[in-house]
């Protein structure tokens, strides 16, 4: 838990995700590029690792849930199911609890208990919520559908949840959404900003990897655009560095997941805290 002045942020967790190897997510990365970071930044059997997680912001009476995490399963890797909601029930917070749900971006690891389908019928899992969506991701993929967005975005539309968003907007007093195009058309990070003047940023997938804190130029192949992917990247981290933000990221394990940037004679490197 992270507790600074009116904001509490909490990790709600899903699931981990699953096993990969890196050389399928990363295509343009060598297996020597990844040596030095083989340590910390893969598993002992080299393969790399996401957990699937939202976050829940407390703040003046206001309940923000930051991405809904990859929803109910089942999967193929592994015999859970989906733990976000009861994960969000040990914080003492049951889905009509929800003010806002703010979505990153709308891939499916991060829009899954948006919806709740009973008998072919969609559901808010939020009743309460508005559910905050880019306006170019909701664009984008309105025009390039996939499952997981006809499934857990679209249908936010008809059951008068959704509320499309762009550039700077104030979700609540203190916290605003950050654009951070690349990963998908919309993406966007959540920037909060204490009484102290710092600032807390939750990334989404502005990164996917610890190693990603040095290698800002390394890309996933799950990046709709490199280019301005890594534009996005180097720019938010950079000032992350230089200004000691605090940064929840969006796919890191649970003791590393909240951290801020340093660095030493070998470049940046992630310190959690």
């Amino acid at each position: 838990m992270l507790n600074i002045g009116k904001f509490k942020i909490n990790l709600v967790n899903d699931l981990i995700g699953v096993k990969r190897d890196p050389s399928h997510v990363y295509p343009n990365v060598t297996k020597g590029d990844w040596h030095r970071y083989k340590s910390f930044a893969q598993n002992s059997d080299g393969t790399i690792q996401s957990t699937w997680r939202g976050y829940l912001l407390e703040s003046e009476g206001k309940n923000i849930l930051i991405d809904t995490g990859m929803g109910p399963g089942p999967y193929d890797h592994t015999d859970k199911t989906g733990e976000l909601l009861s994960n969000l029930l040990k914080l003492g917070k049951k889905p009509e609890d929800i003010d806002f749900v703010f979505i990153t971006h709308t891939h499916g690891d991060h829009i899954g208990w948006n919806i709740t389908w009973k008998d072919n019928s969609p559901n808010l899992t939020f009743p309460n919520a508005k559910y905050l969506v880019s306006k170019y991701d909701f664009d984008f993929y309105t025009e390039n559908p996939n499952e997981d967005f006809e499934k857990q975005i679209y249908p936010l539309r008809e059951l008068g949840a959704l509320e499309l968003i762009e550039g700077r907007t104030e979700i609540i007093k203190d916290v605003f959404s950050l654009p951070a195009n690349g990963h998908t058309p919309g993406h966007q990070c959540l920037c909060l900003e204490t009484q102290d003047d710092e600032k807390i940023i939750l990334t989404g997938d502005l990164f996917h990897n610890e190693a990603q804190i040095n290698e800002q130029f390394w890309c996933p192949i799950f990046d709709w655009n490199t280019m301005m992917s890594t534009i996005s990247r180097v720019g938010l981290l950079n000032s992350a560095y230089k200004n000691q933000w605090i940064v929840c990221t969006g796919h890191l394990s649970d003791e590393k997941a909240i951290g801020r940037i340093k660095s030493n004679n070998d470049g940046f490197y992630w310190q959690p805290i």
